[in-house]
C-alpha cells in the first residue's frame, strides 16, 4: 500500500490529509473523469444521459426515491419509485407509463413528454411550475440536473436493461482523512468515483449522497464538503450512489496525546492493535485497573456472579504475578460460566416461551443444550452446526428418537405439574443438535433466516425482505433464496397422524421436506448462499442443503462467521463492539479497528473455534484490564477501547447480586425452576407473580421476541432507582431474619467489630474494602447506632445503603 500526501483545495481553504490508496486507487487520484455537473452545465457539451448512471441517482439525490416520498412502498399520489432507486425497470416503467390525466382533455398521459420535454410532469412538478407538489421544489430551472433530465426525455427516455451497464464498484476519496489540530477548521472536498460493467468510470460526486456516522466529530454537506467539529476521535463518512456505498475514515487527533504517548506494554497481541490506533488519534490509554476493580469485573463479566468476601480476600492477598490469568482460568472452569453463557445465547437464539407446549418447560431443554455445550467447550463451529443442521432423529431410527423423547417428557413431567427431577441431568442437553430452534411455534422460515443471519453472521437481512438493503448488497432475491434453507424442514407427528394437531414436544419431530405450503417458493427461489452459489433442493435426492450452508459459514474465508462471534464476545466484555451494533455488519458500518477484528477472527479459527481461548484472549489483554477512570485525552472516547466503560449489570446478574448481598434465596416456582436455581440460569422469559419478573423487566431483560441484540436494554432509569430505594422485594430481603443482616449482626456484635463489619459489608456488596473516608463514615454510623437501635437494624441500614450506591449497580 502506498501513502501519498495531497492537499485538496476548496474555495474556503485547504487541508492537509493523508490519502491511503493501493493499486488502481493511486492512479485514480490523478485521473480526469466525466463529471455530470460539468457535462450538463450551461457551457457543457450535454448529450444523452444514461438512465442507470445519471437519471436514477439524480432522483435519489433529490430525495424523490426515499421512503418519505415516492420511494415508499405505496408510492405517493399515484407515483411510485423503487426505494433508493434499486429497481431500474420499475422506475423506468413508472416514469413512462400512461398514468396521469391531462386535465383539459381528460386523456391519459405519461409523466414525460418526448415531443415537448419542457411540458413533462417529471420536470414541471419538482419545479412547482404551477403544479401542486407536496415534496416542494426539488429542481431549479436551468440547473445542470434540469438540463440532464430534459436531455434524457428529449432523446426518448432510453433504457434497455439488457444493454444498460450496471455499477460494479464505488470509491470514496480520500480513503482516510487525518485532521491535524492546526487544520481542523479547513474543509476538504470528497470525491466519489464509480466503475461500471462496460468499463466506463465516472466522477459521480454530484450524484452521490453523503452522511457522517458521528457528526460530533465531523460533518459532511450534501455536496461532499467535510468540516471538522473540533472533537477528538474517529468516525466514517459514507457515500451512497446506485446500489453501492463507500466509506472513508476520518481521524481527528489530540495534540497532547500525539506529543506524549505513554508506554503501553502489551499483555498479548490484542493490545498492539489497540495501541496502534490510539497512537494515531493521540488518545492516551488509562492506567491498568487495580486488583479490586479487576476482580469484580472478571466475576460479573465472565460468570455473572459477585465474588464472595472470602474469594475477594484470597485474590487480593495473592502476590503471584500471574494471579489475574489464573483467576480467569478458574472462572472459565466454574459451572456458572456455562450457566450464564447459556442464558446469553438463549437471548441471541430466541429461546422464548413461544416454543412447543408446554412452552415454559421446553425453554429449559433449550437452555440445557447450551449448558452442556459450554461445559464441554464444544468448538463453536460444531455448536453452530448443531443449530443450523439440527434434526430430531440425528441419524437414528424413529423408535430410538421416541425412546429419548419419552425419557425427556417423563423427566420434565410434560403433561403438567412440576418436573419430576431437576432439569440439569442432561438428557436433552447431551443431544448433538438443537431441534427446538426449528420447532418454535412462531418460528416461520423468514424469522429464522433473519435470526440466523444476525446471530451467526452478524448481518441484518430483514430490510431485504421488502427492498434492497440500503447499506449492503442484499436484495429481495438474496433474502428469499437464503430463507429457502429454512423452508426445507418440516414438523411431523410421531404418533401416526398426518400432521400434529397440537405443537406438543412429545408428539412432534423435525423431518426433512418442504415446509408446509412452501414448496412453490422454494422452487422459485432455491436455497442460495448469501453472495454465493445456488445450492438447490431435491427432496428425492436426500441431500440436506443446510449442510452446505453450514460448510460455507465455517469456511475460514467466510467474511462474517468468525468475525461475528469475535465481535459479539468483544461487545459483551467492552460494552461496545468493534463493529457496533454487534449484529449489524454492513458496508456503511465499518469496524472501528479492522486490523484487530481480523486478527482476532484468524486467531479464533487457528485455535479450532475454541470459545474459551477467545474469552482468554480478550480477558487477559491489557486493554480489557484498563481502568474506567479517564484522562484528558480519552474522556469522550467510546469506540477505541482506551478505558473501561462503566456498564450497568445485566438484569439477571443484578438480581442475583441482590440475593447474594441480602443472603436470601430465589423464588421462581412458576418457572418450574429446580430448587436453588440462579437468576442467571433462568430459562423462561415469563416468571410469574411470585418471581422476579418485575425487577428483571425494569432492568432490561428481553422477552426474546426480536431478532436483534438491541432487545436487551442496558439503560438506567427512575424505576430502577425507586426499586432499590423502596420496593417491597428489596426491603423484605434486606430485613430477612435468615439473611445477611442477621448473620453479620451475630458475627460482629460489638463496637470493637465495627471496622471488620464495614470491611465485610463492602467486600460483600462492592468486592473491595472501604477507603479511609468510607470506613470513618460507616464506623461513625455504627458507633452512634449502638445506643439507639438493635445491631441487626443497623446492619440492615448499612446493606441497604450499599445497595443504593451507584457502584453496586455498575461494573467499573
Amino acid at each position: 500500500m502506498g501513502v501519498i500526501m495531497k492537499r485538496f483545495h476548496s474555495a474556503r481553504g485547504s487541508l492537509s490529509i493523508v490519502v491511503l490508496a493501493m493499486g488502481v486507487g493511486m492512479a485514480v487520484a490523478a485521473e480526469t473523469l466525466e463529471n455530470p455537473a460539468l457535462r450538463w452545465a450551461a457551457e457543457g457539451p450535454g448529450g444523452v444521459p444514461s438512465f442507470t448512471k445519471h437519471v436514477v441517482p439524480m432522483f435519489l439525490k433529490a430525495g424523490c426515491s426515499t421512503r418519505d416520498c415516492h420511494g415508499a412502498f405505496q408510492g405517493r399520489n399515484g407515483f411510485r419509485l423503487s426505494l433508493f432507486g434499486y429497481d431500474r425497470v420499475l422506475d423506468h416503467k413508472e416514469l413512462t407509463a400512461d398514468t396521469e390525466k391531462d386535465e383539459p382533455k381528460g386523456k391519459p398521459r405519461s409523466r414525460i413528454d418526448r415531443a415537448n420535454p419542457d411540458a413533462s410532469l417529471a420536470l414541471r412538478k419538482p419545479l412547482e411550475d404551477g403544479l401542486e407538489h407536496e415534496g416542494g421544489t426539488r429542481l431549479k430551472r436551468g440547473s445542470w440536473q434540469y438540463r440532464m433530465l430534459r436531455d434524457w426525455i428529449a432523446a426518448g427516455a432510453p433504457f434497455d436493461k439488457a444493454t444498460e451497464p450496471y455499477l460494479e464498484k464505488l470509491e470514496l476519496l480520500p480513503e482516510e482523512i487525518r485532521l491535524t489540530p492546526s487544520a481542523k477548521s479547513n474543509p476538504v472536498d470528497l470525491r466519489v468515483l464509480a466503475q461500471f460493467s462496460d468499463g466506463s468510470r465516472l466522477d459521480v460526486t454530484a450524484l452521490a449522497t453523503f452522511s457522517s456516522n458521528d457528526e460530533g466529530i465531523v460533518k459532511v454537506s450534501k455536496n461532499g464538503e467535510v468540516s471538522a467539529i473540533g472533537a477528538t476521535g474517529d468516525t466514517h463518512l459514507v457515500a451512497s450512489y446506485g446500489a453501492e456505498v463507500a466509506t472513508a475514515q476520518v481521524m481527528a487527533a489530540d495534540a497532547r496525546g500525539l506529543a506524549n504517548f505513554p508506554d503501553f506494554p502489551p499483555n498479548n497481541p490484542v493490545d498492539g492493535f489497540v495501541a496502534a490506533k490510539l497512537r494515531k488519534l493521540g488518545i492516551q490509554p488509562s492506567d491498568r485497573c487495580d486488583d479490586e476493580a479487576f476482580l469484580r469485573r472478571a466475576f460479573i463479566d465472565t460468570i455473572g456472579t459477585l465474588p464472595t468476601p472470602a474469594e475477594a480476600r484470597e485474590f487480593l492477598a495473592d502476590s503471584h504475578p500471574d494471579k489475574r490469568a489464573r483467576l480467569i482460568d478458574r472462572l472459565l472452569d466454574r459451572p456458572e460460566y456455562a450457566l450464564y453463557w447459556a442464558s446469553i445465547w438463549s437471548d441471541w437464539t430466541g429461546n422464548a416461551d413461544g416454543n412447543l407446549n408446554p412452552n415454559i418447560k421446553v425453554t429449559w431443554l433449550w437452555h440445557d443444550w447450551f449448558v452442556d455445550k459450554f461445559q464441554r467447550n464444544v468448538p463453536f463451529d460444531q455448536l453452530a452446526r448443531g443449530i443450523i443442521v439440527a434434526s430430531s432423529l440425528e441419524g437414528r431410527s424413529l423408535e430410538a428418537y421416541q425412546a429419548e423423547n419419552k425419557a425427556v417428557s417423563s423427566r420434565i413431567n410434560i403433561t403438567g405439574g412440576a418436573p419430576k427431577s431437576s432439569f440439569d441431568d442432561g438428557t436433552y442437553g447431551r443431544r448433538q443438535t438443537l431441534d427446538l430452534y426449528w420447532l418454535k411455534r412462531d418460528g416461520d422460515p423468514e424469522e429464522m433466516a433473519i435470526r440466523s443471519a444476525s446471530t451467526f453472521l452478524g448481518i441484518q437481512i430483514n430490510c431485504a425482505q421488502c427492498h434492497k438493503h440500503p447499506f449492503d448488497r442484499w436484495t429481495q432475491d438474496d433474502f428469499e433464496s437464503f430463507t429457502s434453507f429454512f423452508r426445507v424442514m418440516d414438523m411431523r407427528s410421531i404418533d401416526g397422524g398426518d400432521r400434529p394437531n397440537r405443537r406438543d414436544y412429545h408428539l412432534v419431530a423435525l423431518y426433512p421436506g418442504y415446509r408446509r405450503g412452501k414448496e412453490g417458493v422454494v422452487k422459485k427461489h432455491p436455497p442460495k448462499i448469501l453472495g454465493g452459489e445456488t445450492v438447490g433442493y431435491d427432496p428425492k435426492a436426500g441431500a440436506d442443503p443446510r449442510e452446505r450452508l453450514w460448510q460455507w459459514m465455517v469456511d475460514p474465508q467466510n467474511p462474517y462467521f468468525a468475525r461475528s462471534i469475535v465481535n459479539r464476545l468483544w461487545g459483551h466484555y467492552f460494552g461496545t463492539g468493534i463493529v457496533h451494533p454487534i449484529d449489524d455488519f454492513n458496508a456503511a458500518n465499518p469496524p472501528s479497528n479492522p486490523e484487530l477484528l481480523d486478527w482476532l477472527a484468524r486467531d479464533f479459527i487457528e485455535h479450532q473455534f475454541d470459545l474459551k481461548h477467545l474469552h482468554r484472549r480478550i480477558l487477559n489483554s491489557r486493554t480489557w484490564q484498563l481502568s474506567h477512570v479517564p484522562n484528558d485525552t480519552n474522556r469522550h472516547d467510546r469506540r477505541n477501547f482506551s478505558h473501561a466503560q462503566l456498564k450497568r449489570m445485566p438484569a439477571e446478574v443484578f438480581y442475583d447480586a441482590l440475593l447474594a448481598v441480602t443472603g436470601t434465596d430465589q423464588r421462581v416456582s412458576a418457572t418450574y425452576a429446580p430448587p436453588g436455581s440462579r437468576t442467571i440460569g433462568l430459562a423462561a422469559t415469563r416468571l410469574g407473580s411470585d418471581g422476579p419478573e418485575y425487577a428483571l423487566r425494569i432492568f432490561g431483560r428481553p422477552k426474546r421476541e426480536q431478532t436483534c441484540a438491541c432487545e436487551r436494554s442496558s439503560e438506567t432509569g427512575l424505576s430502577q432507582a425507586l426499586f432499590l430505594l423502596n420496593d417491597v422485594d428489596v426491603i423484605e430481603r434486606v430485613a430477612d431474619p435468615k439473611g445477611s443482616a442477621a448473620h453479620l449482626a451475630r458475627r460482629f456484635p460489638s463496637a470493637a467489630d465495627d471496622a471488620p463489619l464495614a470491611e465485610e459489608a463492602y467486600l460483600l456488596a462492592l468486592g473491595r474494602r472501604p477507603d479511609a473516608a468510607e470506613l470513618k463514615r460507616v464506623t461513625d454510623f455504627l458507633q452512634s447506632s449502638h445506643t439507639n437501635m438493635p445491631r441487626e437494624e443497623a446492619v440492615r441500614d448499612l446493606l441497604w445503603s450499599l445497595l443504593n450506591v451507584r457502584e453496586f449497580l455498575f461494573v467499573r
